[in-house]
Parts: structure tokens; sequence; C-alpha cells
């Protein structure tokens, strides 16, 4: 029946804008003809053809109305969240605070606070001059034990600057060191700056214990450490690396330093390729004028053991 009454409200809507009418020929019409002993063969009763007519009469009276209606709707909306927004902004954060400090007694506002991670530390800042070029070393500290970064770093001079990047673990103290920068001129003045610093803190699901998933990875040791001299005046220096840890890797980056009374005199690098589990390894690095330095000689892995990418897969023999 409701498909029958659109119908007819269509038909009538177009011939109302097609067809011209009389309207004094149609009301004459209308008083001669009484509708209501009309029947139709479809069905269609006198009443449904009455308000199919009336609809096709104020069809431009229903379609503002209904305009006018969600306009209404989308306006009351719009006032509530404008409404919404003045009320947190006046009230709103002030009761937060409160009910921030009222949870289980604990001062959240005061305990995020505690949780920001504090700025590194730079302790600090040398440059030295080799045969290759200059190296610049910035001993830098995390003063965070439960936080880790990644970081770009510069360390600027008199007419320049040399950048890189690096990472730094919680709790921290290491020399952030770029190798054989070959500079035009006598380098003064040397500063060390870093920006883009992304701060992340551990997971306790994953890390639960800091101190001891760090020394189960980084569980390193040297020996036989010595600094010789070979045929034709070739300087090295010889050691033997132990990784003692459950853990392989595709390669361990050593930062090696020699150091005089607390100073460091020179500066180095060597990356060790498939260090296996339990695995010891016979090192040998070319290092012209070693042998003349004297002093302490340090050597420090450099790995970022929170990224899994550097872990080699375990496999059973």
């Amino acid at each position: 029946m409701m498909l029958k009454l659109l119908i007819l409200y269509y038909i009538i809507s177009m011939n109302n804008d097609k067809i011209p009418i009389d309207k004094n020929k149609l009301n004459q019409t209308a008083d001669k003809i009484d509708i209501k002993k009309y029947s139709d063969p479809i069905g269609l009763s006198a009443k449904n053809l009455d308000l199919g007519l009336w609809l096709a009469g104020h069809k431009r009276i229903i379609i503002r109305t209904i305009i006018i209606i969600l306009f209404a709707i989308a306006a009351s909306f719009i006032l509530y969240a404008a409404y919404g927004y003045f009320y947190y902004f006046s009230f709103g954060r002030e009761q937060q605070m409160i009910l921030d400090q009222s949870n289980f007694g604990v001062d959240l506002v005061n305990y995020r606070l505690q949780n920001i991670a504090k700025p590194l530390e730079v302790l600090t800042v040398k440059v030295l001059n080799n045969r290759n070029g200059y190296d610049f070393i910035a001993k830098v500290k995390n003063p965070n034990s439960k936080h880790y970064a990644s970081l770009n770093y510069c360390f600027t001079f008199d007419g320049g600057e040399k950048c890189a990047t690096s990472f730094i673990l919680p709790g921290e103290e290491k020399n952030i060191i770029l190798f054989n920068q070959v500079i035009t001129g006598v380098v003064n003045n040397v500063s060390f700056k870093t920006s883009d610093i992304l701060w992340q803190k551990l997971n306790a699901g994953n890390i639960a214990n800091w101190d001891v998933y760090k020394g189960e990875r980084l569980s390193f040791a040297t020996s036989d450490v010595v600094a010789p001299t070979y045929d034709g005046g070739l300087d090295y220096l010889e050691f033997t690396l132990s990784n003692n840890s459950a853990y392989a890797y595709y390669e361990v980056p050593l930062n090696i330093t020699v150091e005089n009374n607390g100073e460091i005199v020179a500066v180095n690098r060597y990356t060790a390729q498939d260090v296996n589990s339990r695995e010891q390894k016979s090192i040998r690095l070319y290092w012209p004028g070693i042998t003349t330095l004297g002093g302490t000689i340090n050597i420090v892995p450099e790995l970022n053991i929170i990224d899994s990418s550097i872990y080699k897969p375990y496999r059973s023999n």
C-alpha cells in the first residue's frame, strides 16, 4: 500500500511541474464528482488519494520544515560542544588536578613530573689531532635510570660544525666519539650540543630489571692487551675479546681510548664481526704511534642492547 501511495505521489508531483492546470475548471469538476464513490481497481482508496494530493501540494513546505529541523539539531550539537570546551578550560582542568591527587591517595601530577626524563649531562668535551684528521670526544651521562634515548648531536667550533647520531642507555656514562674528521685549519673553541633527543621509557613488561638485563648482554671482557712493533716499524694493538654472554651479535663496535693521568690522548675504533655466544676472538689493529703513547688502554663495546636487530638468531647444533 505504501509503495502505491509513493508512486501516486511521484506521478502527481511530476505532473504538477509540467502540465498547466486551470484551477477554476478543476474546482467545478470537483463539485460534480464525488471522489469518495471512486473505486480503484488496484486498491487505492479515496482517503489515500487525498493524502497523496496533500503531500504533492505541500512538498516545498515539507522540505523546508525538514531542513529547519536538521539545522536546529546540528546547531544544538555545536552549542553543546562549545559549552563543553568552555567549561573544561574554565573549571575542568582544576577539577582534574584535584581528582588526580585524590585517586588512591597518589599525587598523579607529581608522579608524572617525576617520570619525565632529565636532560643529558655533558661532562667533558675535547678534540684530538691525529694523522688522518680530528677526533672529537664528548663524555656524556644519562642521569635517568629508566629512560634511554636516540639523539642527533654536533661538535661546533670556530668556523664550522660536525654532526652525527648516537644513543645512550639508562644510567650510562659514555664517550661519544666522532672519528677522523678532515678539517682545514686549526680547530678551536669546541663545544657539544644535542638535538632531536627521542626519550623512551623502559618497558617493564619486557625489561623487569635493567641491571640484570644489561649484565646478561654486555658480558664482554678483554685480555692479553699488548701494543707490539713488528718488522718494518709497524705498530699494532692486539687483544682478545671474549663474549661471555648467551647472546650472539652480528657485530660489536669497540671504542678504544688511551688515557694518561686521566686524560684521553688517543682514540680508535674497531668492529668485531659475527661474535657468537661464549666465543673468544683474537684481534689485531694497525695503529701507528700507539707504542709511544703509554698510559691505560680502555676497550668498551658500544652496543644498543635494547635494539633487537643487533642479535643473531639462535641456531642449535
